[in-house]
């Protein structure tokens, strides 16, 4: 009775047409494709946490650019001063987090799927797109979440003191072409993982 149960093997391979196996025995290919629907798929797992950290990361910096954009149209430093604090904490708290969570599951998936950190072929949507997550990750943790704390000071100096100080018109430019350029990686980043061949 126990041989008519199908048993899972526990290294992932993919099946070709030409390879024979066990009639009781059921495989997972690389990329998780024909589950069996009593194993908990890991990659499934990874993925899914590497999509949500991605939506996080992107979501937020988008509603935050568009946020800061909205409270300047409005020429009164006391919303200016709260929008640009607000982009602030929440690049520090949730964004951090979710390119945390985007960047370790990402580098789960790799392990996962066998093809190796940071090599160009035969995977090169892969390599590029590791090395440009990484980018952006550098990019948004050294450059954009500490120029939105300077930037969120300098308009809550403004506010207080009602004069506007060049440092204000630095920080703003810094953190528009900073966000910009992070917000076109990921995008380009997205589109990868979208065409990849298989």
């Amino acid at each position: 009775m126990l041989e008519m149960v199908p048993r899972i093997v526990g290294v992932r391979q993919r099946v070709t047409p030409n390879t024979t196996q066990d009639k009781n025995t059921r495989t997972l290919d690389r990329i998780g494709l024909a589950p069996d629907l009593g194993y908990m798929d890991t990659r499934g797992i990874f993925l899914f946490l590497h999509l949500v950290g991605l939506a996080i990361w992107f979501g937020a910096t988008l509603v935050l650019a568009l946020l800061t954009i909205r409270a300047k149209r409005t020429d009164n430093w006391s919303v200016i001063s709260f929008a640009y604090n607000a982009n602030s904490q929440i690049l520090k708290g949730p964004v951090l987090v979710g390119m945390l969570l985007n960047i370790v599951s990402g580098f789960g998936l790799t392990a996962i799927g066998g093809f190796g950190y940071f090599q160009p072929t035969p995977n090169h949507w892969l390599f590029q797109m590791q090395l440009l997550g990484i980018v952006a990750f550098a990019l948004a943790l050294l450059v954009q979440i500490p120029n939105a704390g300077r930037l969120a000071s300098a308009a809550e100096a403004i506010a207080s003191t009602g004069e506007e100080n060049t440092s204000f018109q630095q920080f703003k430019k810094r953190n528009a072409v900073v966000s910009s350029l992070n917000g076109l990686i990921l995008l380009l980043v997205t589109l990868l993982g979208a065409l990849r061949p298989g």
